[in-house]
Formats: structure tokens, C-alpha cells, sequence
């Protein structure tokens, strides 16, 4: 038996739920699934025992109650967790469950995502990340197994601790694969999916939107996904309105996983717009790859983490520049005819960058006890 504890994500989050649980039940394990969430989901089956906490129960109360339940299975194997502030379980757990692995998985590179979004002053900034660091080696001796979603750019800051982590990417299942794009590539719909926020250079998407549709008027941008903040928000729409942009750009707001694949087949421009920052220097988009596997013209921001996996199958663009992106974009518009990047980019889907690749490795890590 295995415990899946998130504090976080949401519950049917496409890499915990969509993509591990999955592997772990058709392998034939059970499940006992922790989240804390305002989503009202219930996730159990006969392979999955879900327990849902508000979001308003605090981390350390939340870390208490998933341990007395854990504290009452006996043969519970392994124990995996999905945020830094989480780790203290692996504490309690060991105490009492010694023999039960710990595996700690690391989405993102945490340092670069606290300099990225924090408002604090930079010496403020790095006395905070010197603090979270020292916590998370305090707790690391509990851990069995360490998972990174995403290979570091720079520096694996966790071999310092003497761990060895594994690196599973958060590639797409093979079954979305898209063999033909039907779309009528004469009309640009453009999509752009996933957080809303400055860092991801939505701003600069809304202005490069201007030339798009000055070369093609009937040119439309659909962002998909949940803004991180309301003041962003504001501006973004504000932005819209005083571009004259309204009847071009629609903004859907976030969506279950499994409805994602027939909205980004409605499009045949997938647009990554990303601004070069510490966040995005590090971590590598998924939607990448979830627009690769659908078959659409690719628009990426020219950063080292998109171009470790991509070369000549999509189109450049400098980041924080809305006329670079905005020629991207009209070029990829004007490649419809040429599929030979979409075909590139699909069999690079199903020969190296899909789920199936990557669930050997991670079901290796509950082999024992």
C-alpha cells in the first residue's frame, strides 16, 4: 500500500493523479490519497482511499491528521510527498514506520521559483531561501528516494546532501498523441495554457497580438489558465480593452486535465511567451510538450531549459519582446503548409518525451520493501 500526500496541488493534478497514481494501480498497488484542497473532488475507487482537507486546515495541522491515519496502516510501504513544506511527516513517519520508504518529489527548482515570485528585497529574498534550505536538510536525513520533474540547469543542488535524485520529467501519455490536425490552417488560433502570471509574459503576448492580426485580421488568442494574482489580472484585461484586442483574445479559466486535449486541438498555434527569469532559466514548460503531442506550430521564448529538448522544430522568439514574438507567431502562421516541425516534434513525442518512457523509472522506485 502506498500514501500519496499533497498539500497544493489540486486533486486530480494531471502529473500526481493523471500520471503516477494511474501507474501505481494498474501495477496493482492500493492508494491512500492525501490532499488539501478547496476543490470538492472525491477521487476514491476500489484501488484509491481519497481524504480531502480544506484548505483552511493549516500545513502543521494537516501534516497531523494525515499521520494519525497513516500511523494506523501497518503495512504501508512507501510514502511519497509533493511539497518541500511537507517533509516534516517524513519525520514522524520514520519514528514510527521505519522500514516504510520516503520518496520526496520536487516539481520545481524551489529557489528559483521564491526569487521569481517573492516582492521582497534581494538580501530579504536570500536570507529566506538560506532559511528554507537549512529546514529542508534538516529533514532530508528521512528521506529515501528524491524524484526532480525537471533536470537542473545549473547546479543539483540535492547531490550535496549526498542524494542521488532520479529525473522523471512530466511528459505526456502516448494515448493523446495526434496523428492529423484537421483545422483550417488558413484561420491563426493561437493557445497559450497554463499560469497566468508576469513572469510567463502574457503582457507581451496581449501587445504581440497587435501585428498578428494587423497581418491577419481574423487572427484570435485564447489564454487558458488560472492568473496568479488579481492585480495581474486587472492589468491584463485593462491591457485588452485598451488595445482593442477584446473580440481577438478569449481568456478560459482553468479546466480539468482530461478537457485540455480537445481545447488545445481547436488551435494550430501553441504559443510559450515566457520572459527569461530565474524560474524560467531553470524549469522546463510541460505544455510543451502537451502542444507537441497535439500536433500544433510551436512559439517558445529562446531559453535553455525549452532548447534542451527542442532545436529546429519550433519557432524562436527573444524573450520580453513583443515584436520578436509577434514575427514568430506570423511565421509560424505562414509555415502551415510545411509539417515537417510538427511531424519532428510528434516523433520526438512518441520515441523519447511520453509517460510510458518514464514509468519504468519511477515504479522502480517501489519495488521494495
Amino acid at each position: 500500500m502506498i500514501g500519496i500526500v499533497s498539500s497544493s496541488h489540486y486533486p486530480d493534478d494531471e502529473r500526481i493523479f493523471h500520471k503516477q497514481i494511474h501507474t501505481l494501480i494498474d501495477r496493482g498497488l492500493f492508494i491512500y490519497y492525501f490532499t488539501r484542497s478547496d476543490k470538492k473532488i472525491n477521487l476514491s475507487s476500489s484501488f484509491i482511499k481519497h481524504t480531502n482537507f480544506n484548505k483552511n486546515v493549516s500545513v502543521q495541522d494537516y501534516i497531523q491528521n494525515v499521520y494519525n491515519i497513516i500511523f494506523t496502516i501497518s503495512k504501508i510501504g512507501h510514502v511519497q510527498i509533493h511539497e518541500t513544506e511537507l517533509l516534516p511527516l517524513f519525520k514522524l513517519i520514520k519514528e514510527s514506520h521505519n522500514s516504510t520508504v520516503t520518496i520526496y518529489d520536487v516539481h520545481e527548482n524551489m529557489e528559483a521559483l521564491y526569487r521569481t515570485f517573492s516582492n521582497r528585497v534581494r538580501p530579504v529574498k536570500e536570507i529566506a531561501i538560506k532559511i528554507r534550505k537549512v529546514r529542508e536538510k534538516k529533514y532530508l536525513k528521512y528521506v529515501d528516494e528524491i524524484i526532480l520533474a525537471n533536470r537542473p540547469v545549473s547546479t543539483n543542488q540535492y547531490l550535496h546532501y549526498g542524494v542521488q535524485p532520479k529525473i522523471i520529467e512530466n511528459f505526456p501519455e502516448i494515448k493523446f498523441l495526434q496523428n492529423k490536425n484537421k483545422l483550417d490552417n488558413k484561420i491563426i488560433k493561437i493557445i497559450y495554457h497554463g499560469h497566468l502570471g508576469p513572469e510567463r509574459g502574457i503582457d507581451i503576448l496581449v501587445m504581440a497580438m497587435l501585428d498578428v492580426i494587423n497581418f491577419s485580421p481574423g487572427a484570435t488568442l485564447t489564454l487558458l489558465g488560472s492568473f496568479r494574482t488579481k492585480v495581474f489580472k486587472d492589468k491584463i484585461y485593462d491591457l485588452i480593452r485598451e488595445l482593442g484586442l477584446s473580440k481577438s483574445i478569449k481568456i478560459l479559466h482553468q479546466i480539468p486535465y482530461v478537457d485540455i486535449w480537445p481545447q488545445l486541438r481547436l488551435h494550430n498555434i501553441g504559443v510559450i511567451p515566457f520572459k527569461e527569469n530565474e524560474l524560467t532559466q531553470e524549469n522546463t514548460p510541460t505544455k510543451l510538450f502537451e502542444m507537441m503531442t497535439v500536433g500544433l506550430r510551436i512559439v517558445c521564448s529562446d531559453l535553455l531549459p525549452i532548447r534542451n529538448f527542442v532545436d529546429n522544430s519550433v519557432h524562436w522568439a527573444n524573450p520580453g519582446n513583443a515584436l520578436s514574438l509577434s514575427k514568430a507567431l506570423i511565421n509560424a502562421s505562414i509555415s502551415s503548409g510545411n509539417n515537417n516541425m510538427v511531424e519532428k516534434n510528434k516523433q520526438l513525442i512518441k520515441e523519447k518525451y511520453n509517460w510510458e518512457n518514464r514509468k519504468v523509472e519511477y515504479l522502480s522506485l517501489f519495488s521494495s520493501p
